[in-house]
């Protein structure tokens, strides 16, 4: 009730926000509103809409990605505020010198005789959309949801996978690992998601402007430096 000066704002969000994107909120946050406290709790989608729904958070940062049958942001967000933030491309993670590296882009359908290291079968529907789109189911030999696992394996060869770029930059890049974009149009939505109305609490407002910010701060960042290093590949390889 008295603005920014004493109040708590419930946030909960995705896995691969968690190191990337939580620790510049909370310390814009900091800065921005010394008064402001806010708590998180880490869930997928369709977990956080619900925490939202039955008042177990203010504010739930969460994604989609375009042909989701199960979007939790369609009927099970029914009654709630939805709010798009920003955009966080899909990029194909590959071994350094791999053929499919060479330019700034990669054609998914020339990686159909490779192994696939993907998460839990509730989170690759996307790959299989992207491959299935592209004329083949991919061999997935290797599941994990732990993304420095995932560049470790890429780096010893022993498959390729996708990663969105959040999850990239949330840790340094292994070495023996390089990563390319896919065609546009298979970028995932990132949204934040409160009760109807919440936004004009200044608490709420204040942690969804700041979320906002450093979700567009850290895309831009990570995609201009994909772009030096699939520019410097595209320069070795002529």
């Amino acid at each position: 009730l008295r603005g920014l000066q004493a109040a708590t704002v419930r946030l909960v969000g995705f896995p691969s926000a968690s190191p990337a994107v939580l620790p510049r909120v909370l310390t814009a946050l900091a800065t921005r509103a010394p008064g402001l406290t806010v708590t998180y709790v880490e869930a997928e989608p369709p977990e956080a809409v619900e925490a939202v729904r039955e008042d177990r958070a203010d504010v739930a940062l969460t994604f989609s990605y375009p042909g989701d049958r199960d979007d939790p942001h369609g009927p099970s967000a029914r009654g709630l505020s939805v709010q798009s933030i920003g955009i966080d491309g899909l990029l194909v993670v590959l071994p350094h010198g791999h053929r499919a590296a060479r330019g700034a882009g990669v054609d998914i359908a020339a990686l159909r005789d490779e192994n696939w290291i993907a998460g839990c079968p509730r989170c690759r529907g996307h790959l299989l959309e992207v491959c299935g789109r592209a004329g083949f189911v991919p061999r997935i030999g290797f599941e994990t949801d732990n993304f420095v696992a995932v560049e470790g394996l890429v780096a010893q060869g022993i498959g390729v996978a996708t990663l969105p770029r959040l999850a990239v930059a949330s840790f340094p890049r292994l070495p023996g690992v390089v990563t390319r974009e896919l065609p546009p149009g298979e970028e995932r939505t990132l949204h934040v998601v409160t009760a109807h109305g919440a936004d004009r609490v200044p608490a709420v407002a204040a942690v969804i402007a700041t979320l906002r910010a450093v979700v567009v701060e850290l895309t831009d960042g990570a995609r201009a430096a994909e772009g030096t290093d699939a520019a410097g590949a595209a320069s070795v390889a002529n």
